[in-house]
This record gives structure tokens, sequence and C-alpha cells, in this order.
């Protein structure tokens, strides 16, 4: 690894070029001033830029702009004497890779540079990858179904940025798969024996944050009957998954940014700092921009979990999945409730490309295993799927059944496409709240609608 250390004073100079030679790194030269370092930059194949923020003449932000474009391939860490947001922020959105206040612990500055030089080698490798045409699911996704050429860049992607330990942030809307995705990260990332923890951000209350999240000892505040970890220090050595982190509350997230930041976690009721060691994944359904131009979410927070983002497309943009997904949830529902369905009628498979699912994979999903319960023929027709349609070929294509379960079936199926909004289902049926409680509360006493009113 070449390293470059921009600053202009020699103390400090000298005191990280030692830091690195005490680690075996050889490769180290230092410069005093922004206009030899553009230079410098320009002329040589630097892997590591360290830069000084506020240096006389050319600061570390001039350095930057005039050096990244000539050499993007080289990453550059910038060095702070304050903490100061926005020139941060500031020259992450100018491409620095990361930034460090200047009285960082010596290891921390050490891992920061190895990070960011996993990160130049995955961005290379992702660089070649691309024009070649990925044909198959990697192996540490094979749980997400999918032919999509789409989705398989995404994943090989994915599969880049999982490797090197860095911070991703998975985008999308809600039901596209993003909790699968984040499972698969861990497992190729460098960790995968590690612990797995995820955790749903909004339904947290705020009140419950330090305890859940830092833990506690016991008697630290009433209800502390006995000690508990905590998700940062459950998730050392392996991967937090923050879901819905765009709910997060605002005054909340500084406490984040700080564990994220300082790696160390103090526990309700100790004095002393523990240091953990995890890598953090989140998602949100969000646009977190948007929220930071509202105030509703830091900005050095958001960079600080976007190391990579990936954005998984809704249903409706990769129909070629349909067909390969409903058969996938086809086969569970009928071994789930031991029936021998053989697939989808063409008009029942055409209703169902035709869809635009705004619940996305989980709808079809839900869709799927209320069809397997009101088919009683080989195959799923459309009236299974809620639809009115009758094929010619057939003569009403149902099976027998009593007035009181047909009524029961099509308010099953409402109720799955309002995601079980009463009252929506209430409209759409043209009766009453307390009368559709009344059916519901029939359908939980029978096994056959029992999953799929308790799944709504």
């Amino acid at each position: 690894m070449k390293i470059l250390i921009v600053d202009d004073e020699q103390l400090v100079l000298t005191s990280i070029k030692r830091i690195f030679k005490r680690k075996g790194y050889q490769q180290v030269d230092i410069c005093n001033n922004g206009e030899k370092a553009i230079e410098l930059i320009k002329t040589n194949d630097y892997d590591i830029v360290l830069l000084d923020l506020l240096m006389p003449g050319i600061d570390g932000i001039q350095v930057l702009e005039k050096s990244k474009p000539f050499k993007p391939e080289t990453e550059f860490i910038i060095l702070t004497a304050v903490d100061d947001v926005s020139s941060a922020v500031k020259t992450i959105r100018l491409g620095a890779y990361d930034y460090l206040v200047k009285t960082t612990d010596p290891q921390r500055l050490i891992l920061t540079t190895e990070r960011a030089y996993e990160h130049k080698g995955l961005l290379a490798g992702l660089a070649g990858a691309q024009g070649r045409k990925i044909k198959k699911v990697p192996k540490i996704f094979e749980s997400i179904i999918t032919r999509s050429p789409r989705m398989l860049e995404l994943l090989s992607f994915a599969q880049i940025m999982a490797k090197g330990g860095n911070p991703v942030l998975i985008t999308g809307e809600s039901g596209t798969g993003k909790e699968l995705l984040s499972r698969g990260i861990h497992k190729g990332g460098p960790f995968p024996k590690g612990p797995f923890v995820p955790v749903n951000v909004a339904s947290i209350p705020e009140s419950l944050f330090e305890s859940q999240f830092f833990g506690h000892l016991k008697g630290a505040f009433t209800g502390a009957q006995a000690d508990y970890p905590g998700f940062f220090r459950q998730a050392n050595g392996g991967t937090l998954f923050l879901d819905e982190i765009g709910e997060l509350p605002f005054n909340l997230q500084a406490k984040l940014l700080r564990v994220l930041e300082e790696k160390t976690v103090t526990p309700i009721g100790e004095t002393k700092s523990i240091p953990v060691d995890f890598r953090i994944v989140s998602a949100t359904n969000q646009d977190l921009d948007i929220a930071c131009q509202k105030g509703k979410f830091r900005l050095d927070l958001m960079y600080r979990l976007k190391s990579a983002t990936i954005h998984l497309p809704p249903l409706r943009e990769r129909r070629e999945d349909i067909q390969l997904l409903a058969e996938y949830f086809l086969e569970k529902a009928c071994n789930r409730h031991d029936k021998h369905i053989k697939g989808f009628s063409s008009e029942a498979m055409a209703i169902l490309r035709g869809r635009e699912f705004p619940g996305n994979i989980r709808e079809l999903a839900q869709l799927v295993e209320t069809s397997v319960l009101l088919t009683e023929t080989d195959f799923v027709l459309p009236q299974a799927l809620g639809e009115t349609f009758i094929p010619v070929t057939s003569t009403f294509a149902r099976r027998l059944c009593t007035l009181k379960e047909d009524s029961l079936a099509h308010v099953a199926y409402v109720l799955t496409q309002t995601q079980g909004n009463r009252q929506k289902t209430a409209e759409i049926l043209g009766i009453t709240i307390r009368q559709i409680q009344r059916k519901i509360a029939l359908m939980k006493k029978d096994d056959k609608w029992k999953k799929i009113i308790n799944d709504i």
C-alpha cells in the first residue's frame, strides 16, 4: 500500500508516519502544503491519501477537488482538528472515503486506512466485472429467487461490496427483500460465522432505545432485573442489521453515530466503555437525502451508513421474476397445507404478470397462499386470485361450496388486497367494520383461514 500524508504541521506528519512504519508500511510519503500535494498526487499512484482539512493557502477541500478527478481510484481520508460536520460532509460528497478527528486512536486510523484500501480493491474488482454478463445468482444470495438481468447485476455488485466489511445501505419499497439481501451480505462478509442481529428500528420506543441498543446492568433502573448486553454487543464480531433506519428519532441519531465512530459502548449503569466491532447494514424505504434536507436525518450519519448503496427494484420492474416467485411460493404453500396443485392456469399466470403489486414480493406470497387455500382443482384459476373473469373453456371454473364459504373467501381476498385495512375492506364490500370483525372471528376458528388472517 502506497500512502501520502498531507499536513502543514511537521509534528503531525512525523507522528502519523511513525504509526504506519510501526505497522510495517514502508511506502509512506509526507507533504506539508496543498500545492505540492496536488502535484504529488497527480504524478504518483497513491493508494491512500491522508489529507488535513485546514491548511494555509490551498486547504484540504481544494486539494481534494483538484486531484480526485485525476486519480479517481485513490482513496482520500480527511483529517480534521475539530469535528466539523458541515466540512466533513462536503468532503464525503467530493469523493473522500472517510473523515477522522486527529485525536483518533492510532488503531482506528490504521483500521480506517486498511478498509479504504480494501474498498479501493473492491471497486477495481467491480470495474473488471463490468460488461461481463452475469448468468446466475451468487451463492451467498441463493435464497433470493430471480432470473432478472437487472437483479443478477445488482447481486453481483452486492457480492463485491459484501467482502470489504464496510457499511451498506439498502433502499427500496416495502416487501422487496431488503432483509434477505442483508443476510446474504453478512454471509459474504469478513465475519460470516459471527452473529446476524436484525433490528426493526421503528418498533423500538424512544424511551427504550438506550437500554435496547447499549444494554444495561442489573439494577441500573426500575425493572432491570438482569444484565442485558444490548444489540451493539450482541452483534459484536458479526453484523447489525437496522431495518427502517429512516424512522430513528433525530435526537437518537447522534448516539448511533458516536458508536459507529468510536467503536465503544457504555451500558446503562456501567462506568467503563466496552469495545465493539461489528458491520452495520441498514435499510429504508425512505429517501434519506430528502430527509436530510428537511432536517429529519443527520447528514453525517447518512454518509457513515452508505459506504455503498444498493437499491432493490420493485416487483413491477422485474416482471420476469413473477412466475418464478409464484411457482416457488405455490410449492411452499402446498407443502404447508398438504395440497397437490400442479401449477397456475395460463389465465391465472397472465393475471399475476399483469398486476402492479404495490406490496411487492410479500404481497405476491400472500396472494399465492390464499389461492392455494381456495383451490380444489389441479391448477390455480383466476377465481382463486379474486378475479371475476371466467375463461371460455370452463363452465364456471369453481368448486361447489356454500354461500357462507364463498362469502368468507371473498372477504379474505379483499382483506389481503387492502393489506388488512378493516376500514377500506368494509368500504369495498359495502358493509360495516363490525360485520368485518364478525367474519374475521369466524375465519379464525377455521384452520383453513386462520394462517391467512393472522398473517394480514
